[in-house]
């Protein structure tokens, strides 16, 4: 039987920030280092530095394999202690990052950001814009923000085809978990002919009306299919009779399915 990560030997928040990253087997985290992390949830980086020194005192999470910290190059006391404040602790992680994001970090200054990109250069770090995402999006006429424009670059989407690698759980992430965003660029994105990955659970605006999933919001603030169904019993009961029939629908299709 395998080791479950409320078996470890770490702190109970460094549990609960493995819950919320969805990690709940220690086989989970095989193959996986800081970098790996910071990539496949590359909107909680701020999570995975604060467990990263326990995971790693245990041996659960080995560091990556010839990495380049920050603290292997020469660099200045500002510089470097702005990428600590910042969860950035190897130079690879830069490229995560676009030139705006970079920019924006504080107390960076125009003179730190030269040194930045000099030793980007330096070490063959290439920076990008997300110019060019929007550019090649304007066509399309989407609503994006500028803080969704840095979402899309986390998540490597450059071109309208590209979104199409997303799932709609990558879209909540990127629309900074707003659920009334996500469901708006759900179907504006559907409507232009992307098609969401799978991924372990669904919004409820992908299976019922749009009315009804906006019900279920205002009232309950129940947003997936998992929700629905853990607290369906008790809730259901007082429903209006308007939202009755879809939510029973989902209820008895995700009960054949599981």
């Amino acid at each position: 039987m395998g080791l479950y990560i409320d078996d470890l030997e770490i702190s109970y928040s460094a549990k609960n920030m493995l819950h919320e990253l969805g990690f709940t087997m220690v086989s989970d985290l095989e193959g996986h280092d800081y970098i790996s992390l910071i990539q496949k949830f590359p909107l909680k980086r701020h999570y995975v530095a604060a467990i990263i020194q326990e995971l790693n005192s245990v041996g659960y999470l080995l560091p990556p394999e010839n990495a380049v910290t920050i603290y292997d190059v020469s660099m200045s006391q500002r510089l470097l202690h702005i990428l600590e404040r910042n969860y950035i602790l190897y130079l690879s992680q830069l490229s995560l990052c676009s030139k705006e994001e970079l920019a924006r970090m504080r107390n960076l200054g125009e003179q730190t950001m030269i040194e930045l990109e000099q030793l980007c250069k330096a070490q063959g770090i290439e920076l990008r814009s997300v110019q060019n995402i929007k550019e090649n999006l304007a066509s399309y006429q989407l609503p994006f923000r500028p803080i969704h424009y840095e979402g899309l670059y986390k998540y490597k989407i450059a071109t309208f085809d590209e979104l199409n690698k997303l799932t709609t759980h990558d879209l909540h992430m990127i629309c900074q978990r707003n659920y009334t965003d996500t469901m708006k660029m759900y179907f504006i994105l559907k409507d232009k002919g992307i098609i969401f990955q799978e991924w372990e659970d669904k919004y409820l605006f992908e299976v019922m009306s749009r009315k009804d999933s906006q019900t279920l919001d205002r009232r309950y603030r129940i947003y997936t299919v998992s929700q629905l169904c853990a607290c369906a019993e008790i809730l259901i009961v007082g429903m209006p009779p308007s939202i009755l029939p879809s939510v029973k629908a989902v209820l008895e299709e995700y009960n054949i399915k599981n």
